[in-house]
């Protein structure tokens, strides 16, 4: 190949910067699809610029593998990029009912006095040591809850959920 011959992965990048350009023109009208496809799924209409990044994304993926050519024309790319960001919602959906369902099984289960030392008959128990709060941070973090969630739920913040979630662990420590 000679020096001012194009390589092909770099006609590669220019179909792909093609292709981003051609979906930000039409951002406006993905945008709306994104907002109408959120309030409809029972979303706030605020995470339209996240799914819309991640239709960027997932059609920059595509055009990668090769799975979109670059003379692929406008109507066939907008349509694609609605149902790519059709399935960004509905993953949304589904993360957002996840947590709101793990949100509830913990609020089910949350004890009503959060502060006060949990007493009870079996002094080996380690959990035992923990304060109902402490235990309730410790118990939605091993469910894979995040520290806004657990925060949220608790009635504190993010920073003050994963302190408290550090010092059970360090009190669950002292009696090992």
């Amino acid at each position: 190949m000679s020096e001012g011959a194009p390589s092909h992965e770099g006609n590669a990048d220019v179909d792909r910067r093609a292709l981003a350009d051609r979906l930000l023109s039409a951002r406006t009208l993905l945008l709306a699809r994104i907002r109408q496809r959120l309030v409809r799924a029972g979303l706030t209409s605020t995470q339209a610029e996240d799914i819309f990044s991640t239709t960027l994304r997932r059609t920059d993926a595509a055009a990668v593998a090769g799975r979109i050519v670059s003379g692929i024309d406008d109507d066939q790319l907008i349509a694609l990029a609605t149902a790519i960001s059709k399935n960004a919602v509905r993953e949304q959906a589904r993360r957002e009912r996840r947590d709101r369902e793990r949100c509830e099984g913990a609020a089910r289960h949350a004890p009503q006095a959060a502060d006060e030392p949990v007493l009870h008959d079996d002094a080996d128990d380690p959990f035992l040591r923990l304060t109902d709060a402490e235990a309730m941070v410790v118990q939605l973090r091993l469910r894979g809850a995040g520290w806004s969630l657990i925060g949220e739920q608790l009635g504190m913040s993010a920073s003050a959920a994963h302190r408290r979630y550090y010092r059970a662990l360090q009190r669950l420590g002292e009696g090992a």
